[in-house]
């Protein structure tokens, strides 16, 4: 579903993806694992096309994300900062993302009605979303993204600042949605609590790939106890 090949960018002198190269399949959850500054942000950037592609190329679904049309068609993304209009209600937002798609404000509510039992937004689809917190208005965002059915769903940092309950409800939202939908993810965080033995892994590193593969496989391949014990090995740094 999604494939890069040999991604590399720099901010003027600076080199912050180097050789980038990994592929996540259909219904596979895929965790982009990195410290800050290791280039996470930017390879998503790239992916949601917000940055222009230097060096390398990405396919998703198997189309080169030059035909954008055709690329992005079946993708959610849920970025690491706020994108919902807090002057609106919930309901409002799901209609105006909805409309952008190409669907009636009653298709937008059908379409992630199920979701937004699951994820407890059903009561407040007429709160304003200012006046959520903030692990409601992640969930909106999430919600949100689903409205199109997607078949890639790109998160960055999508549990930044919520408290550890709400991170595991999410994540485990997310991971029903892969083995229901046959949803391919691609869930990028700094924390090691938000991966499985089962999880597919890219570790990041100062703008290079050092280590790819699934998390109990990479354990036994390093001889390590746990991904942060994992992370040490590979790094001699800490999140």
């Amino acid at each position: 579903m999604l494939e890069l090949r040999n991604i590399s960018y720099k901010y003027g002198h600076r080199q912050i993806l180097e050789d980038v190269s990994f592929c996540i399949e259909r219904g596979e959850f895929c965790v982009l694992l990195g410290a800050n500054g290791a280039g996470k942000s930017t390879l998503f950037r790239l992916i949601a096309r917000l940055l222009p592609l230097q060096k390398g190329e990405v396919l998703i679904g198997g189309h080169r994300l030059e035909n954008y049309q055709k690329a992005l068609q079946n993708i959610g993304i849920v970025f690491q900062e706020p994108t919902l209009d807090l002057d609106l209600t919930v309901r409002q937002n799901l209609h105006y993302y909805g409309a952008l798609k190409g669907l009636s404000f009653a298709k937008s509510i059908h379409c992630v009605r199920t979701d937004l039992q699951r994820l407890e937004l059903t009561t407040k689809l007429d709160t304003k979303v200012r006046e959520l917190n903030g692990g409601h208005k992640r969930r909106v965002e999430i919600a949100r993204a689903m409205i199109a059915k997607p078949t890639l769903l790109l998160l960055d940092e999508p549990s930044v600042g919520l408290d550890s309950q709400t991170r595991q409800s999410l994540l485990g939202y997310i991971k029903e949605k892969v083995r229901e939908n046959n949803l391919s993810v691609l869930w990028i965080t700094h924390l090691f609590d938000e991966i499985n033995g089962g999880d597919n892994v890219v570790l990041l590193d100062e703008a290079r790939l050092i280590e790819n593969g699934k998390a109990h496989e990479l354990l036994a391949k390093h001889n390590q106890p746990t991904i942060t014990d994992l992370f040490w090995h590979l790094t001699k740094k800490q999140l």
